[in-house]
């Protein structure tokens, strides 16, 4: 395996955020209400990619303490009164950076998974036409991002500000994630009475793909679990028809309508 690569996690720095976060009412996790949304996760997940690549000296640039991580990140900040995407870096020597670019001001759903009354914007969701196979590349985010750049060329998607995600899909047929983005379905609940007509929207619930079906473990997606608002279910990409509503979500953009489209 070639380690040429840097483990890579994407996040939205907001100066509205901690006004936003202290006024929460679900399980959000960054108990200090920095600007850095789902902050925590992003550390985890870092850490956790450079422990799959035993990277032990990036593993322990990203055990330091809270405090010493807020002040690396800080350092890449131009401007803390502006919302920057930022894409932090770990190589396998444990040196880090962030790259910062100017991010949308909003509005943006960070914070309320699956409120209908949050955004009437709908992304236009493909169904990749090939499979990808799942290994260490897609588990962890990385820089090694042929097979994600392959799937969104596939589905025609031009630049990252097209309001449009493709569902990448293992060789079972079933779904992973989305290029850019996890992705929520909804359906009956197993309280669900069965029968004929559709389930009304309190006996529905949301699912994600587990990571048993080769995606990404996402910081939005652990966080929509963490509070209770999603379970894992197994999404075949054959069940899915044009039209279908769905939800997508990352570290940048917070949560998103989405609908699928064959």
């Amino acid at each position: 395996m070639t380690e040429s690569f840097n483990v890579i996690s994407t996040l939205r720095y907001d100066p509205a955020l901690p006004g936003m976060a202290e006024g929460a009412r679900n399980n959000y996790p960054d108990s200090q209400c920095t600007p850095y949304y789902l902050l925590p996760y992003h550390q985890d997940r870092l850490l956790s990619a450079a422990r799959c690549f035993n990277w032990p000296d990036a593993v322990k640039f990203l055990e330091q303490d809270r405090k010493h991580f807020l002040d690396f990140l800080d350092s890449f900040i131009p401007d803390p009164t502006k919302p920057w995407r930022l894409r932090i870096l770990i190589d396998k020597d444990g040196t880090g950076r962030v790259e910062a670019s100017m991010s949308s001001p909003g509005p943006v759903n960070l914070l309320t998974p699956f409120d209908m009354s949050t955004s009437s914007i709908i992304w236009r969701v493909h169904v990749d036409s090939q499979w990808t196979t799942p290994s260490a590349f897609t588990t962890h985010k990385t820089t090694q991002r042929d097979n994600y750049t392959e799937v969104r060329l596939r589905a025609g998607i031009k630049s990252p500000k097209d309001q449009v995600e493709v569902l990448m899909v293992n060789q079972q047929g079933e779904v992973m994630e989305g290029s850019i983005t996890t992705v929520y379905f909804r359906r009956p609940s197993p309280s669900a009475p069965h029968g004929e007509g559709k389930a009304s929207d309190a006996m529905q619930q949301w699912i994600t793909p587990p990571l048993a079906s080769g995606g990404n473990a996402g910081t939005t997606r652990r966080f929509a679990l963490a509070s209770r608002l999603c379970s894992e279910e197994v999404i075949n990409a054959a069940d899915l028809r044009d039209g279908d509503a769905c939800w997508i979500s990352n570290g940048v953009r917070g949560f998103i309508r989405g609908e699928i489209v064959r």
